[in-house]
């Protein structure tokens, strides 16, 4: 029995061993990059709801293995009705910030993503409220609130992977969470929605988005 135990002890620590010296031949450094893509769940969720249409677009530069540079501009419109009101609102955005990657850095892996963002978004559009009806005591009556400009901050912490399906072919989806910094609104023209944001009811908007992405890896003159 004890010759059965060290025989499969050393057993054990040799393919440890082999596994830690296959890992360092394994990893790569990866190449920069750079990366262009869209977002595809907004036009989609749009045709089962024309209230929201959102279209953003993904740009990325590949430092190395672990960090990226990311901006994803955008544009949005949403229209809302109830019964005592209607707003309308659109306009542009943009998000730029960061994506740090998790795994290790080898070879099986070295084009694929998995790790967490962190941005910051800028968004400028134009709300207006054509139609608010208000119930009194003396009555029923209607108001609006006419076209004018915003500007608004926010933060964005996200959860993402990406795949590569083919050669510099990605694909990948992203789970956010984002939180409302600053608005030029005022108390009474309180944004109900921001593009690049979201609804502004909460402390915190959740967001999923699915990209299509190709990559361009870029050559420096040591041929890397």
């Amino acid at each position: 029995m004890r010759k059965i135990f060290r025989f499969s002890f050393r057993l054990f620590l040799f393919m440890c061993t082999v596994q830690v010296f296959a890992q360092e031949a394994d990893t790569v450094k990866a190449t920069k990059s750079i990366s262009a893509g869209i977002e595809v769940s907004g036009p989609v969720l749009y045709a089962l709801d024309n209230s929201k249409y959102n279209l953003e677009g993904y740009f990325s530069y590949r430092i190395n293995n672990k960090y990226y540079i990311v901006l994803e501009p955008g544009y949005s419109r949403y229209n809302y009705s109830q019964y005592n009101y209607d707003y309308n609102c659109q306009g542009w955005f943009f998000r730029i910030g960061t994506d740090i990657g998790m795994l290790e850095p080898v070879a099986s892996k070295v084009n694929h993503f998995a790790g967490i963002g962190l941005r910051y978004g800028l968004s400028v559009f134009e709300q207006e409220a054509p139609f608010i009806s208000v119930d009194s005591f003396w009555g029923k009556a209607s108001t609006a609130i006419p076209a004018n400009f915003v500007h608004a901050h926010f933060l964005e912490v996200q959860g993402s992977v990406k795949t590569e399906l083919f050669r510099n072919f990605l694909i990948g989806w992203a789970i956010k969470l984002r939180t409302h910094l600053y608005s030029s609104d005022s108390n009474v023209k309180k944004a109900i929605y921001i593009p690049g944001m979201g609804n502004t009811g909460a402390s915190f908007t959740p967001a999923f988005s699915y990209y299509i992405i190709y990559r361009i890896p870029l050559r420096n003159s040591s041929g890397e």
